[in-house]
């Protein structure tokens, strides 16, 4: 049984704990309890309707409970908003059709109980103590759901469930790319644990979310974004990205979730405040807003470039950071935390009610740049010398989350991105990691080696960290390099590709994005690249070309050119990734490795790289990556030798996912809950 609760809630809510530590204790396998959840907007703004505890089970169904001190505070208003509960959960199952027999007749039963933790009260129908909640839960069976359909049940009352946007792609080939992509935005999404622990909890505290690309994190930061909304209607939230081109997929998904709790209400744009982190001309951004909102007159980008050429953004918030600044949000949620210096950190946090800020922030997307964020440092120090933020000091086990599944990459080209980024296949190990834990936070398996220097190592990806269900489909020529010795060759190569992807594989063009990582010749590969496809009726939008202030990634009939800064955070279909030799030209050289890691973890299918003879270099590691399985096999270098990437973990947290890592590997060799449960329970006693 997995508990999706802020425990510090819980712990404050005597009778919820008590229902709570009962239901835990029948160890009912393959089911899902959750406190404070979920719940939906009433009539009004200030209606809002939830259920105290329910229990959702493969067995059992659906059961949740309103907790009472006494039976007269059980009132009519009180009874139409369990009615209203009721209803709002059954009708989201019932657009299930894998959930349903019959129109209004599910597979499981929907229940509503009150629970009173008295012995003397008048029991009925609608009313129960701790003695009944065995055999309420046990007379509750109805069907025993398949795994599938427990997944499905699990995903509707959440709200992650048909989140893909919808493409129409017409099939006329078995199998083609539209195809694949057509079972990839068909297939039911749920929440993993990881991210309905981090997706369904708001914590009174700072939170930081990490995962790599395709884990979830902007999705998670949407449903927090539109669930505190419904539950403080006048609270102001804000969400900061640095990515301009990210700014429709967030107001989409808050949109998407806020409607699915809400009886399709639209959410209120004036307190869910969307900015970039600078902002600019017909812009909002965090920068010109605050400024604003303190009097303050804004430093221009010419300006701040001159004061600080390599970082003007840091420049910016450095300076803003020495006022004081008035407090306007209750909640501040920092999309790409990874590429916001600390500087704008501190910003946010002066201008953050209660210090509830939650970050995403993806370890590899700038690891070869910067090192690991150490949060004590980020926020700095208050007058008396503490950290404002300090995750050792154990606050809440829910303020440091690592996501280990990725849903949006192909396992064969994540892998390829890593051992690429890494440099494991290149003379030199490029980077190691600090320990066995950090490979497993990441989602992958030590297979042999324990980190130390100088020891043989073996690493692996499992499957399930890998999960999506087109995995299959994605074979070894679903990642290619290709090498030539001039650009009009290299460009009309990605052009006859793109061309047979539209006529023959029944991609749309928005499906198929092409990125450039040579920033010195860009504009002549996309001008290449326009002509020809224009002159074979198939057009593009060009981000180079793009105004300052667009908002968008893609246009729908258009295939995307884009820099790689500004395809940070979206993704495409095929991914086509040109002037690949730019990255190799000192191959040695760290950040730009980066840049092969970033592109490639764009694609939610295919990649193809190109680029001229310095690119050998990543032909020749990408093929010794296939000859050896997939796996990293390595040397492990000294510390002294290359950089160490810092996990930067919490005690706690560490200690939990080694937990979770070994009860997974438990239930692999065949033990069911109760046995690990009972396993983990004589330890102990041995121990004692």
């Amino acid at each position: 049984m997995e508990l999706l609760a802020d425990h510090n809630k819980l712990k404050n809510d005597p009778l919820a704990k008590v229902l709570v530590e009962k239901i835990q204790s029948l160890e009912i396998n393959n089911s899902n309890l959750y406190y404070n959840f979920p719940f939906y907007r009433g009539e009004t703004k200030e209606d809002l309707i939830q259920a105290h505890v329910l229990l959702v089970s493969l067995q059992y169904g659906v059961i949740f409970f309103r907790c009472i001190n006494n039976q007269e505070l059980y009132n009519e208003i009180e009874k139409k908003k369990m009615d209203d509960l009721d209803g709002h959960i059954f009708s989201r199952i019932n657009k299930v059709d894998e959930l349903r027999i019959k129109r209004r007749d599910l597979k499981i039963n929907v229940t509503p109980k009150i629970f009173i933790n008295d012995d003397k009260v008048n029991l009925n129908e609608d009313f129960i103590n701790l003695n009944q909640v065995k055999e309420i839960i046990i007379n509750n069976e109805k069907n025993i759901l398949t795994n599938e359909e427990f997944l499905l049940l699990s995903s509707a009352i959440e709200g992650s469930i048909h989140l893909r946007h919808k493409k129409e792609r017409e099939i006329t080939k078995e199998l083609s790319k539209g195809d694949i992509l057509n079972i990839i935005q068909n297939q039911h999404s749920a929440f993993d644990i990881e991210q309905k622990k981090a997706a369904l909890n708001i914590i009174d505290s700072p939170q930081r979310i990490r995962g790599l690309a395709g884990s979830g994190k902007t999705i998670i930061l949407a449903m927090k974004a539109a669930l505190y909304h419904l539950q403080n209607p006048e609270s102001e939230i804000l969400y900061t990205y640095f990515t301009k081109a990210l700014y429709g997929q967030i107001k989409y998904l808050i949109e998407k979730y806020y409607r699915d709790f809400s009886d399709n209400r639209e959410p209120d744009f004036t307190k869910i405040n969307i900015l970039h982190g600078w902002g600019g001309e017909g812009l909002r951004g965090v920068y010109s807003d605050t400024c604003q909102e303190n009097n303050i007159t804004t430093i221009g980008f010419i300006e701040a470039k001159r004061n600080e050429p390599t970082n003007p953004f840091n420049y910016i918030f450095t300076q803003l950071n020495k006022v004081e600044l008035k407090e306007k949000y209750d909640l501040t949620l920092i999309d790409e935390g990874q590429d916001f210096p600390s500087s704008f950190y501190k910003v946010c946090r002066k201008i953050t009610k209660d210090l509830r800020i939650v970050w995403a922030y993806d370890d590899f997307q700038n690891i070869f740049d910067v090192n690991i964020q150490d949060e004590k440092e980020t926020f700095g120090k208050n007058d008396e010398g503490q950290y404002y933020v300090d995750f050792s000091r154990d606050e809440n086990i829910l303020q440091d989350i690592v996501l280990h599944k990725c849903y949006r990459n192909p396992r064969l080209a994540l892998i390829n991105a890593f051992a690429l980024g890494l440099g494991i296949y290149n003379d030199k190990v490029l980077q190691r990691l600090e320990n066995n834990n950090h490979w497993i936070d990441l989602g992958f398996e030590v297979e042999k080696g324990d980190s130390t220097d100088n020891c043989e190592m073996i690493i692996s990806r499992p499957l399930e960290n890998s999960p999506i269900k087109t995995n299959e489909f994605f074979k070894e020529d679903s990642i290619q390099i290709e090498i030539f010795d001039d650009v009009n060759k290299e460009c009309a190569y990605v052009c006859s590709k793109i061309i047979n992807d539209i006529r023959n594989e029944n991609l749309k063009p928005d499906d198929i994005s092409v990125i450039g990582i040579d920033n010195k010749h860009i504009k002549i590969y996309f001008s290449i690249i326009e002509r020809i496809l224009n002159e074979n009726n198939i057009y593009t939008f060009n981000l180079l070309t793009a105004s300052n202030n667009n908002i968008k990634y893609s246009i729908e009939n258009r295939v995307t050119l884009s820099t790689l800064n500004k395809a940070k955070g979206n993704e495409s279909g095929m991914v086509y990734i040109v002037g690949t030799e730019y990255a190799f030209q000192n191959k040695d050289y760290i950040i730009d490795r980066n840049k092969i890691f970033t592109a490639i973890t764009r694609s939610k299918g295919w990649v193809v790289l190109t680029g001229f003879k310095k690119a050998n270099q990543c032909k020749k590691e990408m093929d010794l990556l296939k000859q050896n399985d997939y796996k990293f096999i390595f040397k492990q270098p000294s510390v002294k030798q290359t950089k160490t990437i810092l996990r930067g973990i919490s005690k706690q947290q560490s200690i939990l996912n080694e937990i979770n890592t070994k009860i997974q590997a438990l239930a692999k060799i065949g033990l069911s809950q109760e046995e690990i449960i009972d396993l983990l329970k004589d330890l102990d006693k041995n121990k004692k």
